[in-house]
């Protein structure tokens, strides 16, 4: 049976027909599907871009992974302008014969589809992998319609997952209570997150007093979600107590050069490093070298990089927001938009050897959970039910 997969993820097609993704979205990702489904037709927005050099870890086309191209879009002006032409391809796609249908929400294009499902009484599943109530919560971004974006994406999201078959949570909670499937329907959580036994530290990380600490985070800067203006302002507080740190920064987008400026506006462009988009080898790399991984989100589902440090034995803090409290001790979260209560979370961890190696350890820990064997088989319950019951 195939898949059709319905994502927000924007792609570039190259002129030998090559589609291409992110460390995110690419051919890793998709095998995970085939292990149940002999085919995927990924729905999505694709650019052709014909002189595009892409990186072969990023490939997200091949033999058995093909795409239904939505015309490419950035911003909502620029969706209402190819807002018909959006809906033709969807029209054209919605009713396709021996598949599976699996959205990845929110998003705009997994409600439209959802909503030609719900016309014809197909059954489909939801992948539910971030809140809208939280991403356009005050504070979070800076728009004139921020508001409206907030209510408009939380009913949305909620009347698309009430209305699956089958629901599957990148939280153990969170998404839940908010966005409760309906009394029938197939449910089941698995963070995006693989993790394998050989990427998980042999060791705890120990404490090791330093005259300058290394801190770690790790996002895209496209939008300010990751909060990296929170913890560039932390690292400028924690100068004026005594406590002196260098923050790396993976990940890239349009604001990391208003960021970079910020650095330069507080004093402290030579203690802040961005590093841009690396692969998978480099972030294990970065994370272990570092001291302390920060996520200063303003909304989150379940990250995959709190993880990925926690693997690595480091101590981490993060915000009050998503799923991060399902990851992370009550005694290492802060508000978000605080980088006065930030800075000094990280000044009581990077001061207290005791409770550095207690969480350094326990984050070894609960990484056991996220064991790519243990997630494998909550995917494979949410695939086979949907398969056994798709509309034919």
């Amino acid at each position: 049976m195939k898949l059709v997969f319905v994502t927000e993820a924007r792609f570039i097609k190259d002129k030998e027909g090559r589609v291409y993704g992110n460390s995110s979205f690419n051919l890793n990702l998709w095998n995970r599907y085939l292990e149940a489904f002999t085919e995927i037709r990924i729905m999505a927005r694709v650019a052709f871009e014909p002189d595009y050099q892409g990186n072969k870890d990023d490939l997200a086309s091949s033999g058995q992974v093909s795409f239904i191209e939505l015309p490419h879009y950035i911003g909502p002006l620029d969706y209402l302008k190819k807002y018909k032409k959006i809906n033709q391809v969807i029209d054209s796609n919605v009713n396709e014969p021996d598949s599976v249908y699996i959205c990845r929400i929110p998003g705009n294009i997994g409600s439209l589809v959802i909503q030609r499902m719900r016309k014809t009484g197909r059954s489909f599943g939801v992948e539910v992998v971030g809140d809208p109530w939280d991403v356009f919560a005050p504070g979070s971004i800076k728009h004139p319609l921020r508001a409206f974006f907030r209510i408009k994406g939380y009913l949305s999201l909620k009347k698309s997952v009430a209305a699956a078959q089958a629901v599957l949570y990148v939280t153990k909670e969170a998404l839940q209570k908010r966005y409760p499937a309906k009394g029938d329907a197939f449910t089941t959580y698995a963070s995006d997150v693989k993790i394998s036994k050989n990427i998980i530290a042999s060791s705890e990380k120990k404490y090791d007093k330093k005259e300058i600490y290394n801190i770690i985070s790790i996002g895209s800067l496209d939008q300010m979600y990751k909060g990296p203006d929170i913890l560039i302002n932390a690292v400028k507080i924690l100068n004026s107590h005594g406590l002196v740190c260098h923050l790396t920064w993976l990940g890239d987008g349009k604001f990391m050069q208003s960021m970079k400026d910020l650095a330069v506006n507080l004093n402290v462009q030579n203690q802040i490093f961005f590093k841009g988009n690396v692969n998978s080898e480099e972030v294990r790399e970065n994370l272990k070298n570092s001291d302390l991984f920060v996520l200063a989100s303003k909304t989150e589902g379940l990250p995959r990089a709190i993880i990925e440090a926690m693997a690595m034995g480091l101590p981490c803090i993060g915000t009050n927001v998503g799923g991060i409290p399902e990851l992370l001790e009550q005694d290492v979260l802060v508000e978000k938009n605080n980088a006065e209560k930030l800075a000094l979370k990280i000044l009581s961890v990077l001061k207290d050897e005791s409770f550095y190696n207690k969480q350094s350890k326990r984050n070894l820990q609960e990484t056991q959970q996220y064991l790519q064997e243990s997630l494998d088989r909550k995917r494979l319950g949410f695939y086979e039910y949907l398969k056994n019951n798709a509309t034919k």
